[in-house]
């Protein structure tokens, strides 16, 4: 009885090891064919955006603008991220395939990037490899820049408010006083 156990228990973690192998594949076939799928929509905003974020730039001269300039090109930083990722998804897995995806998934999420521009250069490619370093640039610029612009623009609203004069009555004051 206690053989029969130890090998149910061996073919239950057999099934689980296999399960896990099966469900994993079909996440990343999934997953690759659902970001492929939404990639020209993910790019038609991120390129909308630049243009957005360019005239949201040229509104942040105005100190009262600054803050929500900045929210809204730190929020589209998110969506250039989204587009970097899933380009360096479609060049590592075109290039070096399911494994390098997998060592790039484990690397934060974010790897596939790096290991997309790894790709890229290895293979020669180095359009690819210059337009997945300009969109990780364009995905930390744009964070970097939304954070200052909106801390910039918290710094002039407090600012706004601690020049307020207070303007006190004082009746004992006459003109005679001021002469």
């Amino acid at each position: 009885m206690d053989k029969l156990k130890s090998i149910g228990g061996i073919l239950f973690g057999v099934a689980l090891v296999v399960g896990a192998i099966v469900a994993t594949v079909l996440f990343f076939t999934y997953g690759a064919q659902v970001a492929f799928t939404i990639s020209p929509f993910v790019n038609l905003i991120a390129g909308i955006l630049i243009v957005i974020n360019v005239v949201l730039l040229l509104i942040a001269i105005i100190p009262g603008a600054r803050g929500v300039a900045g929210i809204i090109i730190y929020f589209s930083s998110y969506i250039y991220g989204l587009s970097a990722w899933i380009y360096g998804l479609a060049v590592t897995l075109a290039l070096w395939g399911w494994i390098a995806v997998i060592i790039g998934l484990f690397l934060g999420g974010i790897g596939v990037v790096p290991i997309g521009m790894l790709a890229a250069v290895f293979n020669g490619h180095w359009d690819i490899f210059f337009t997945l370093l300009l969109a990780a640039v364009l995905t930390y610029a744009a964070r970097l820049i939304g954070m200052l612009l909106a801390e910039s623009g918290e710094r002039h609203k407090a600012d706004m408010q601690d020049g307020v004069i207070e303007i006190k009555e004082n009746n004992n004051r006459t003109w005679k006083d001021i002469e």
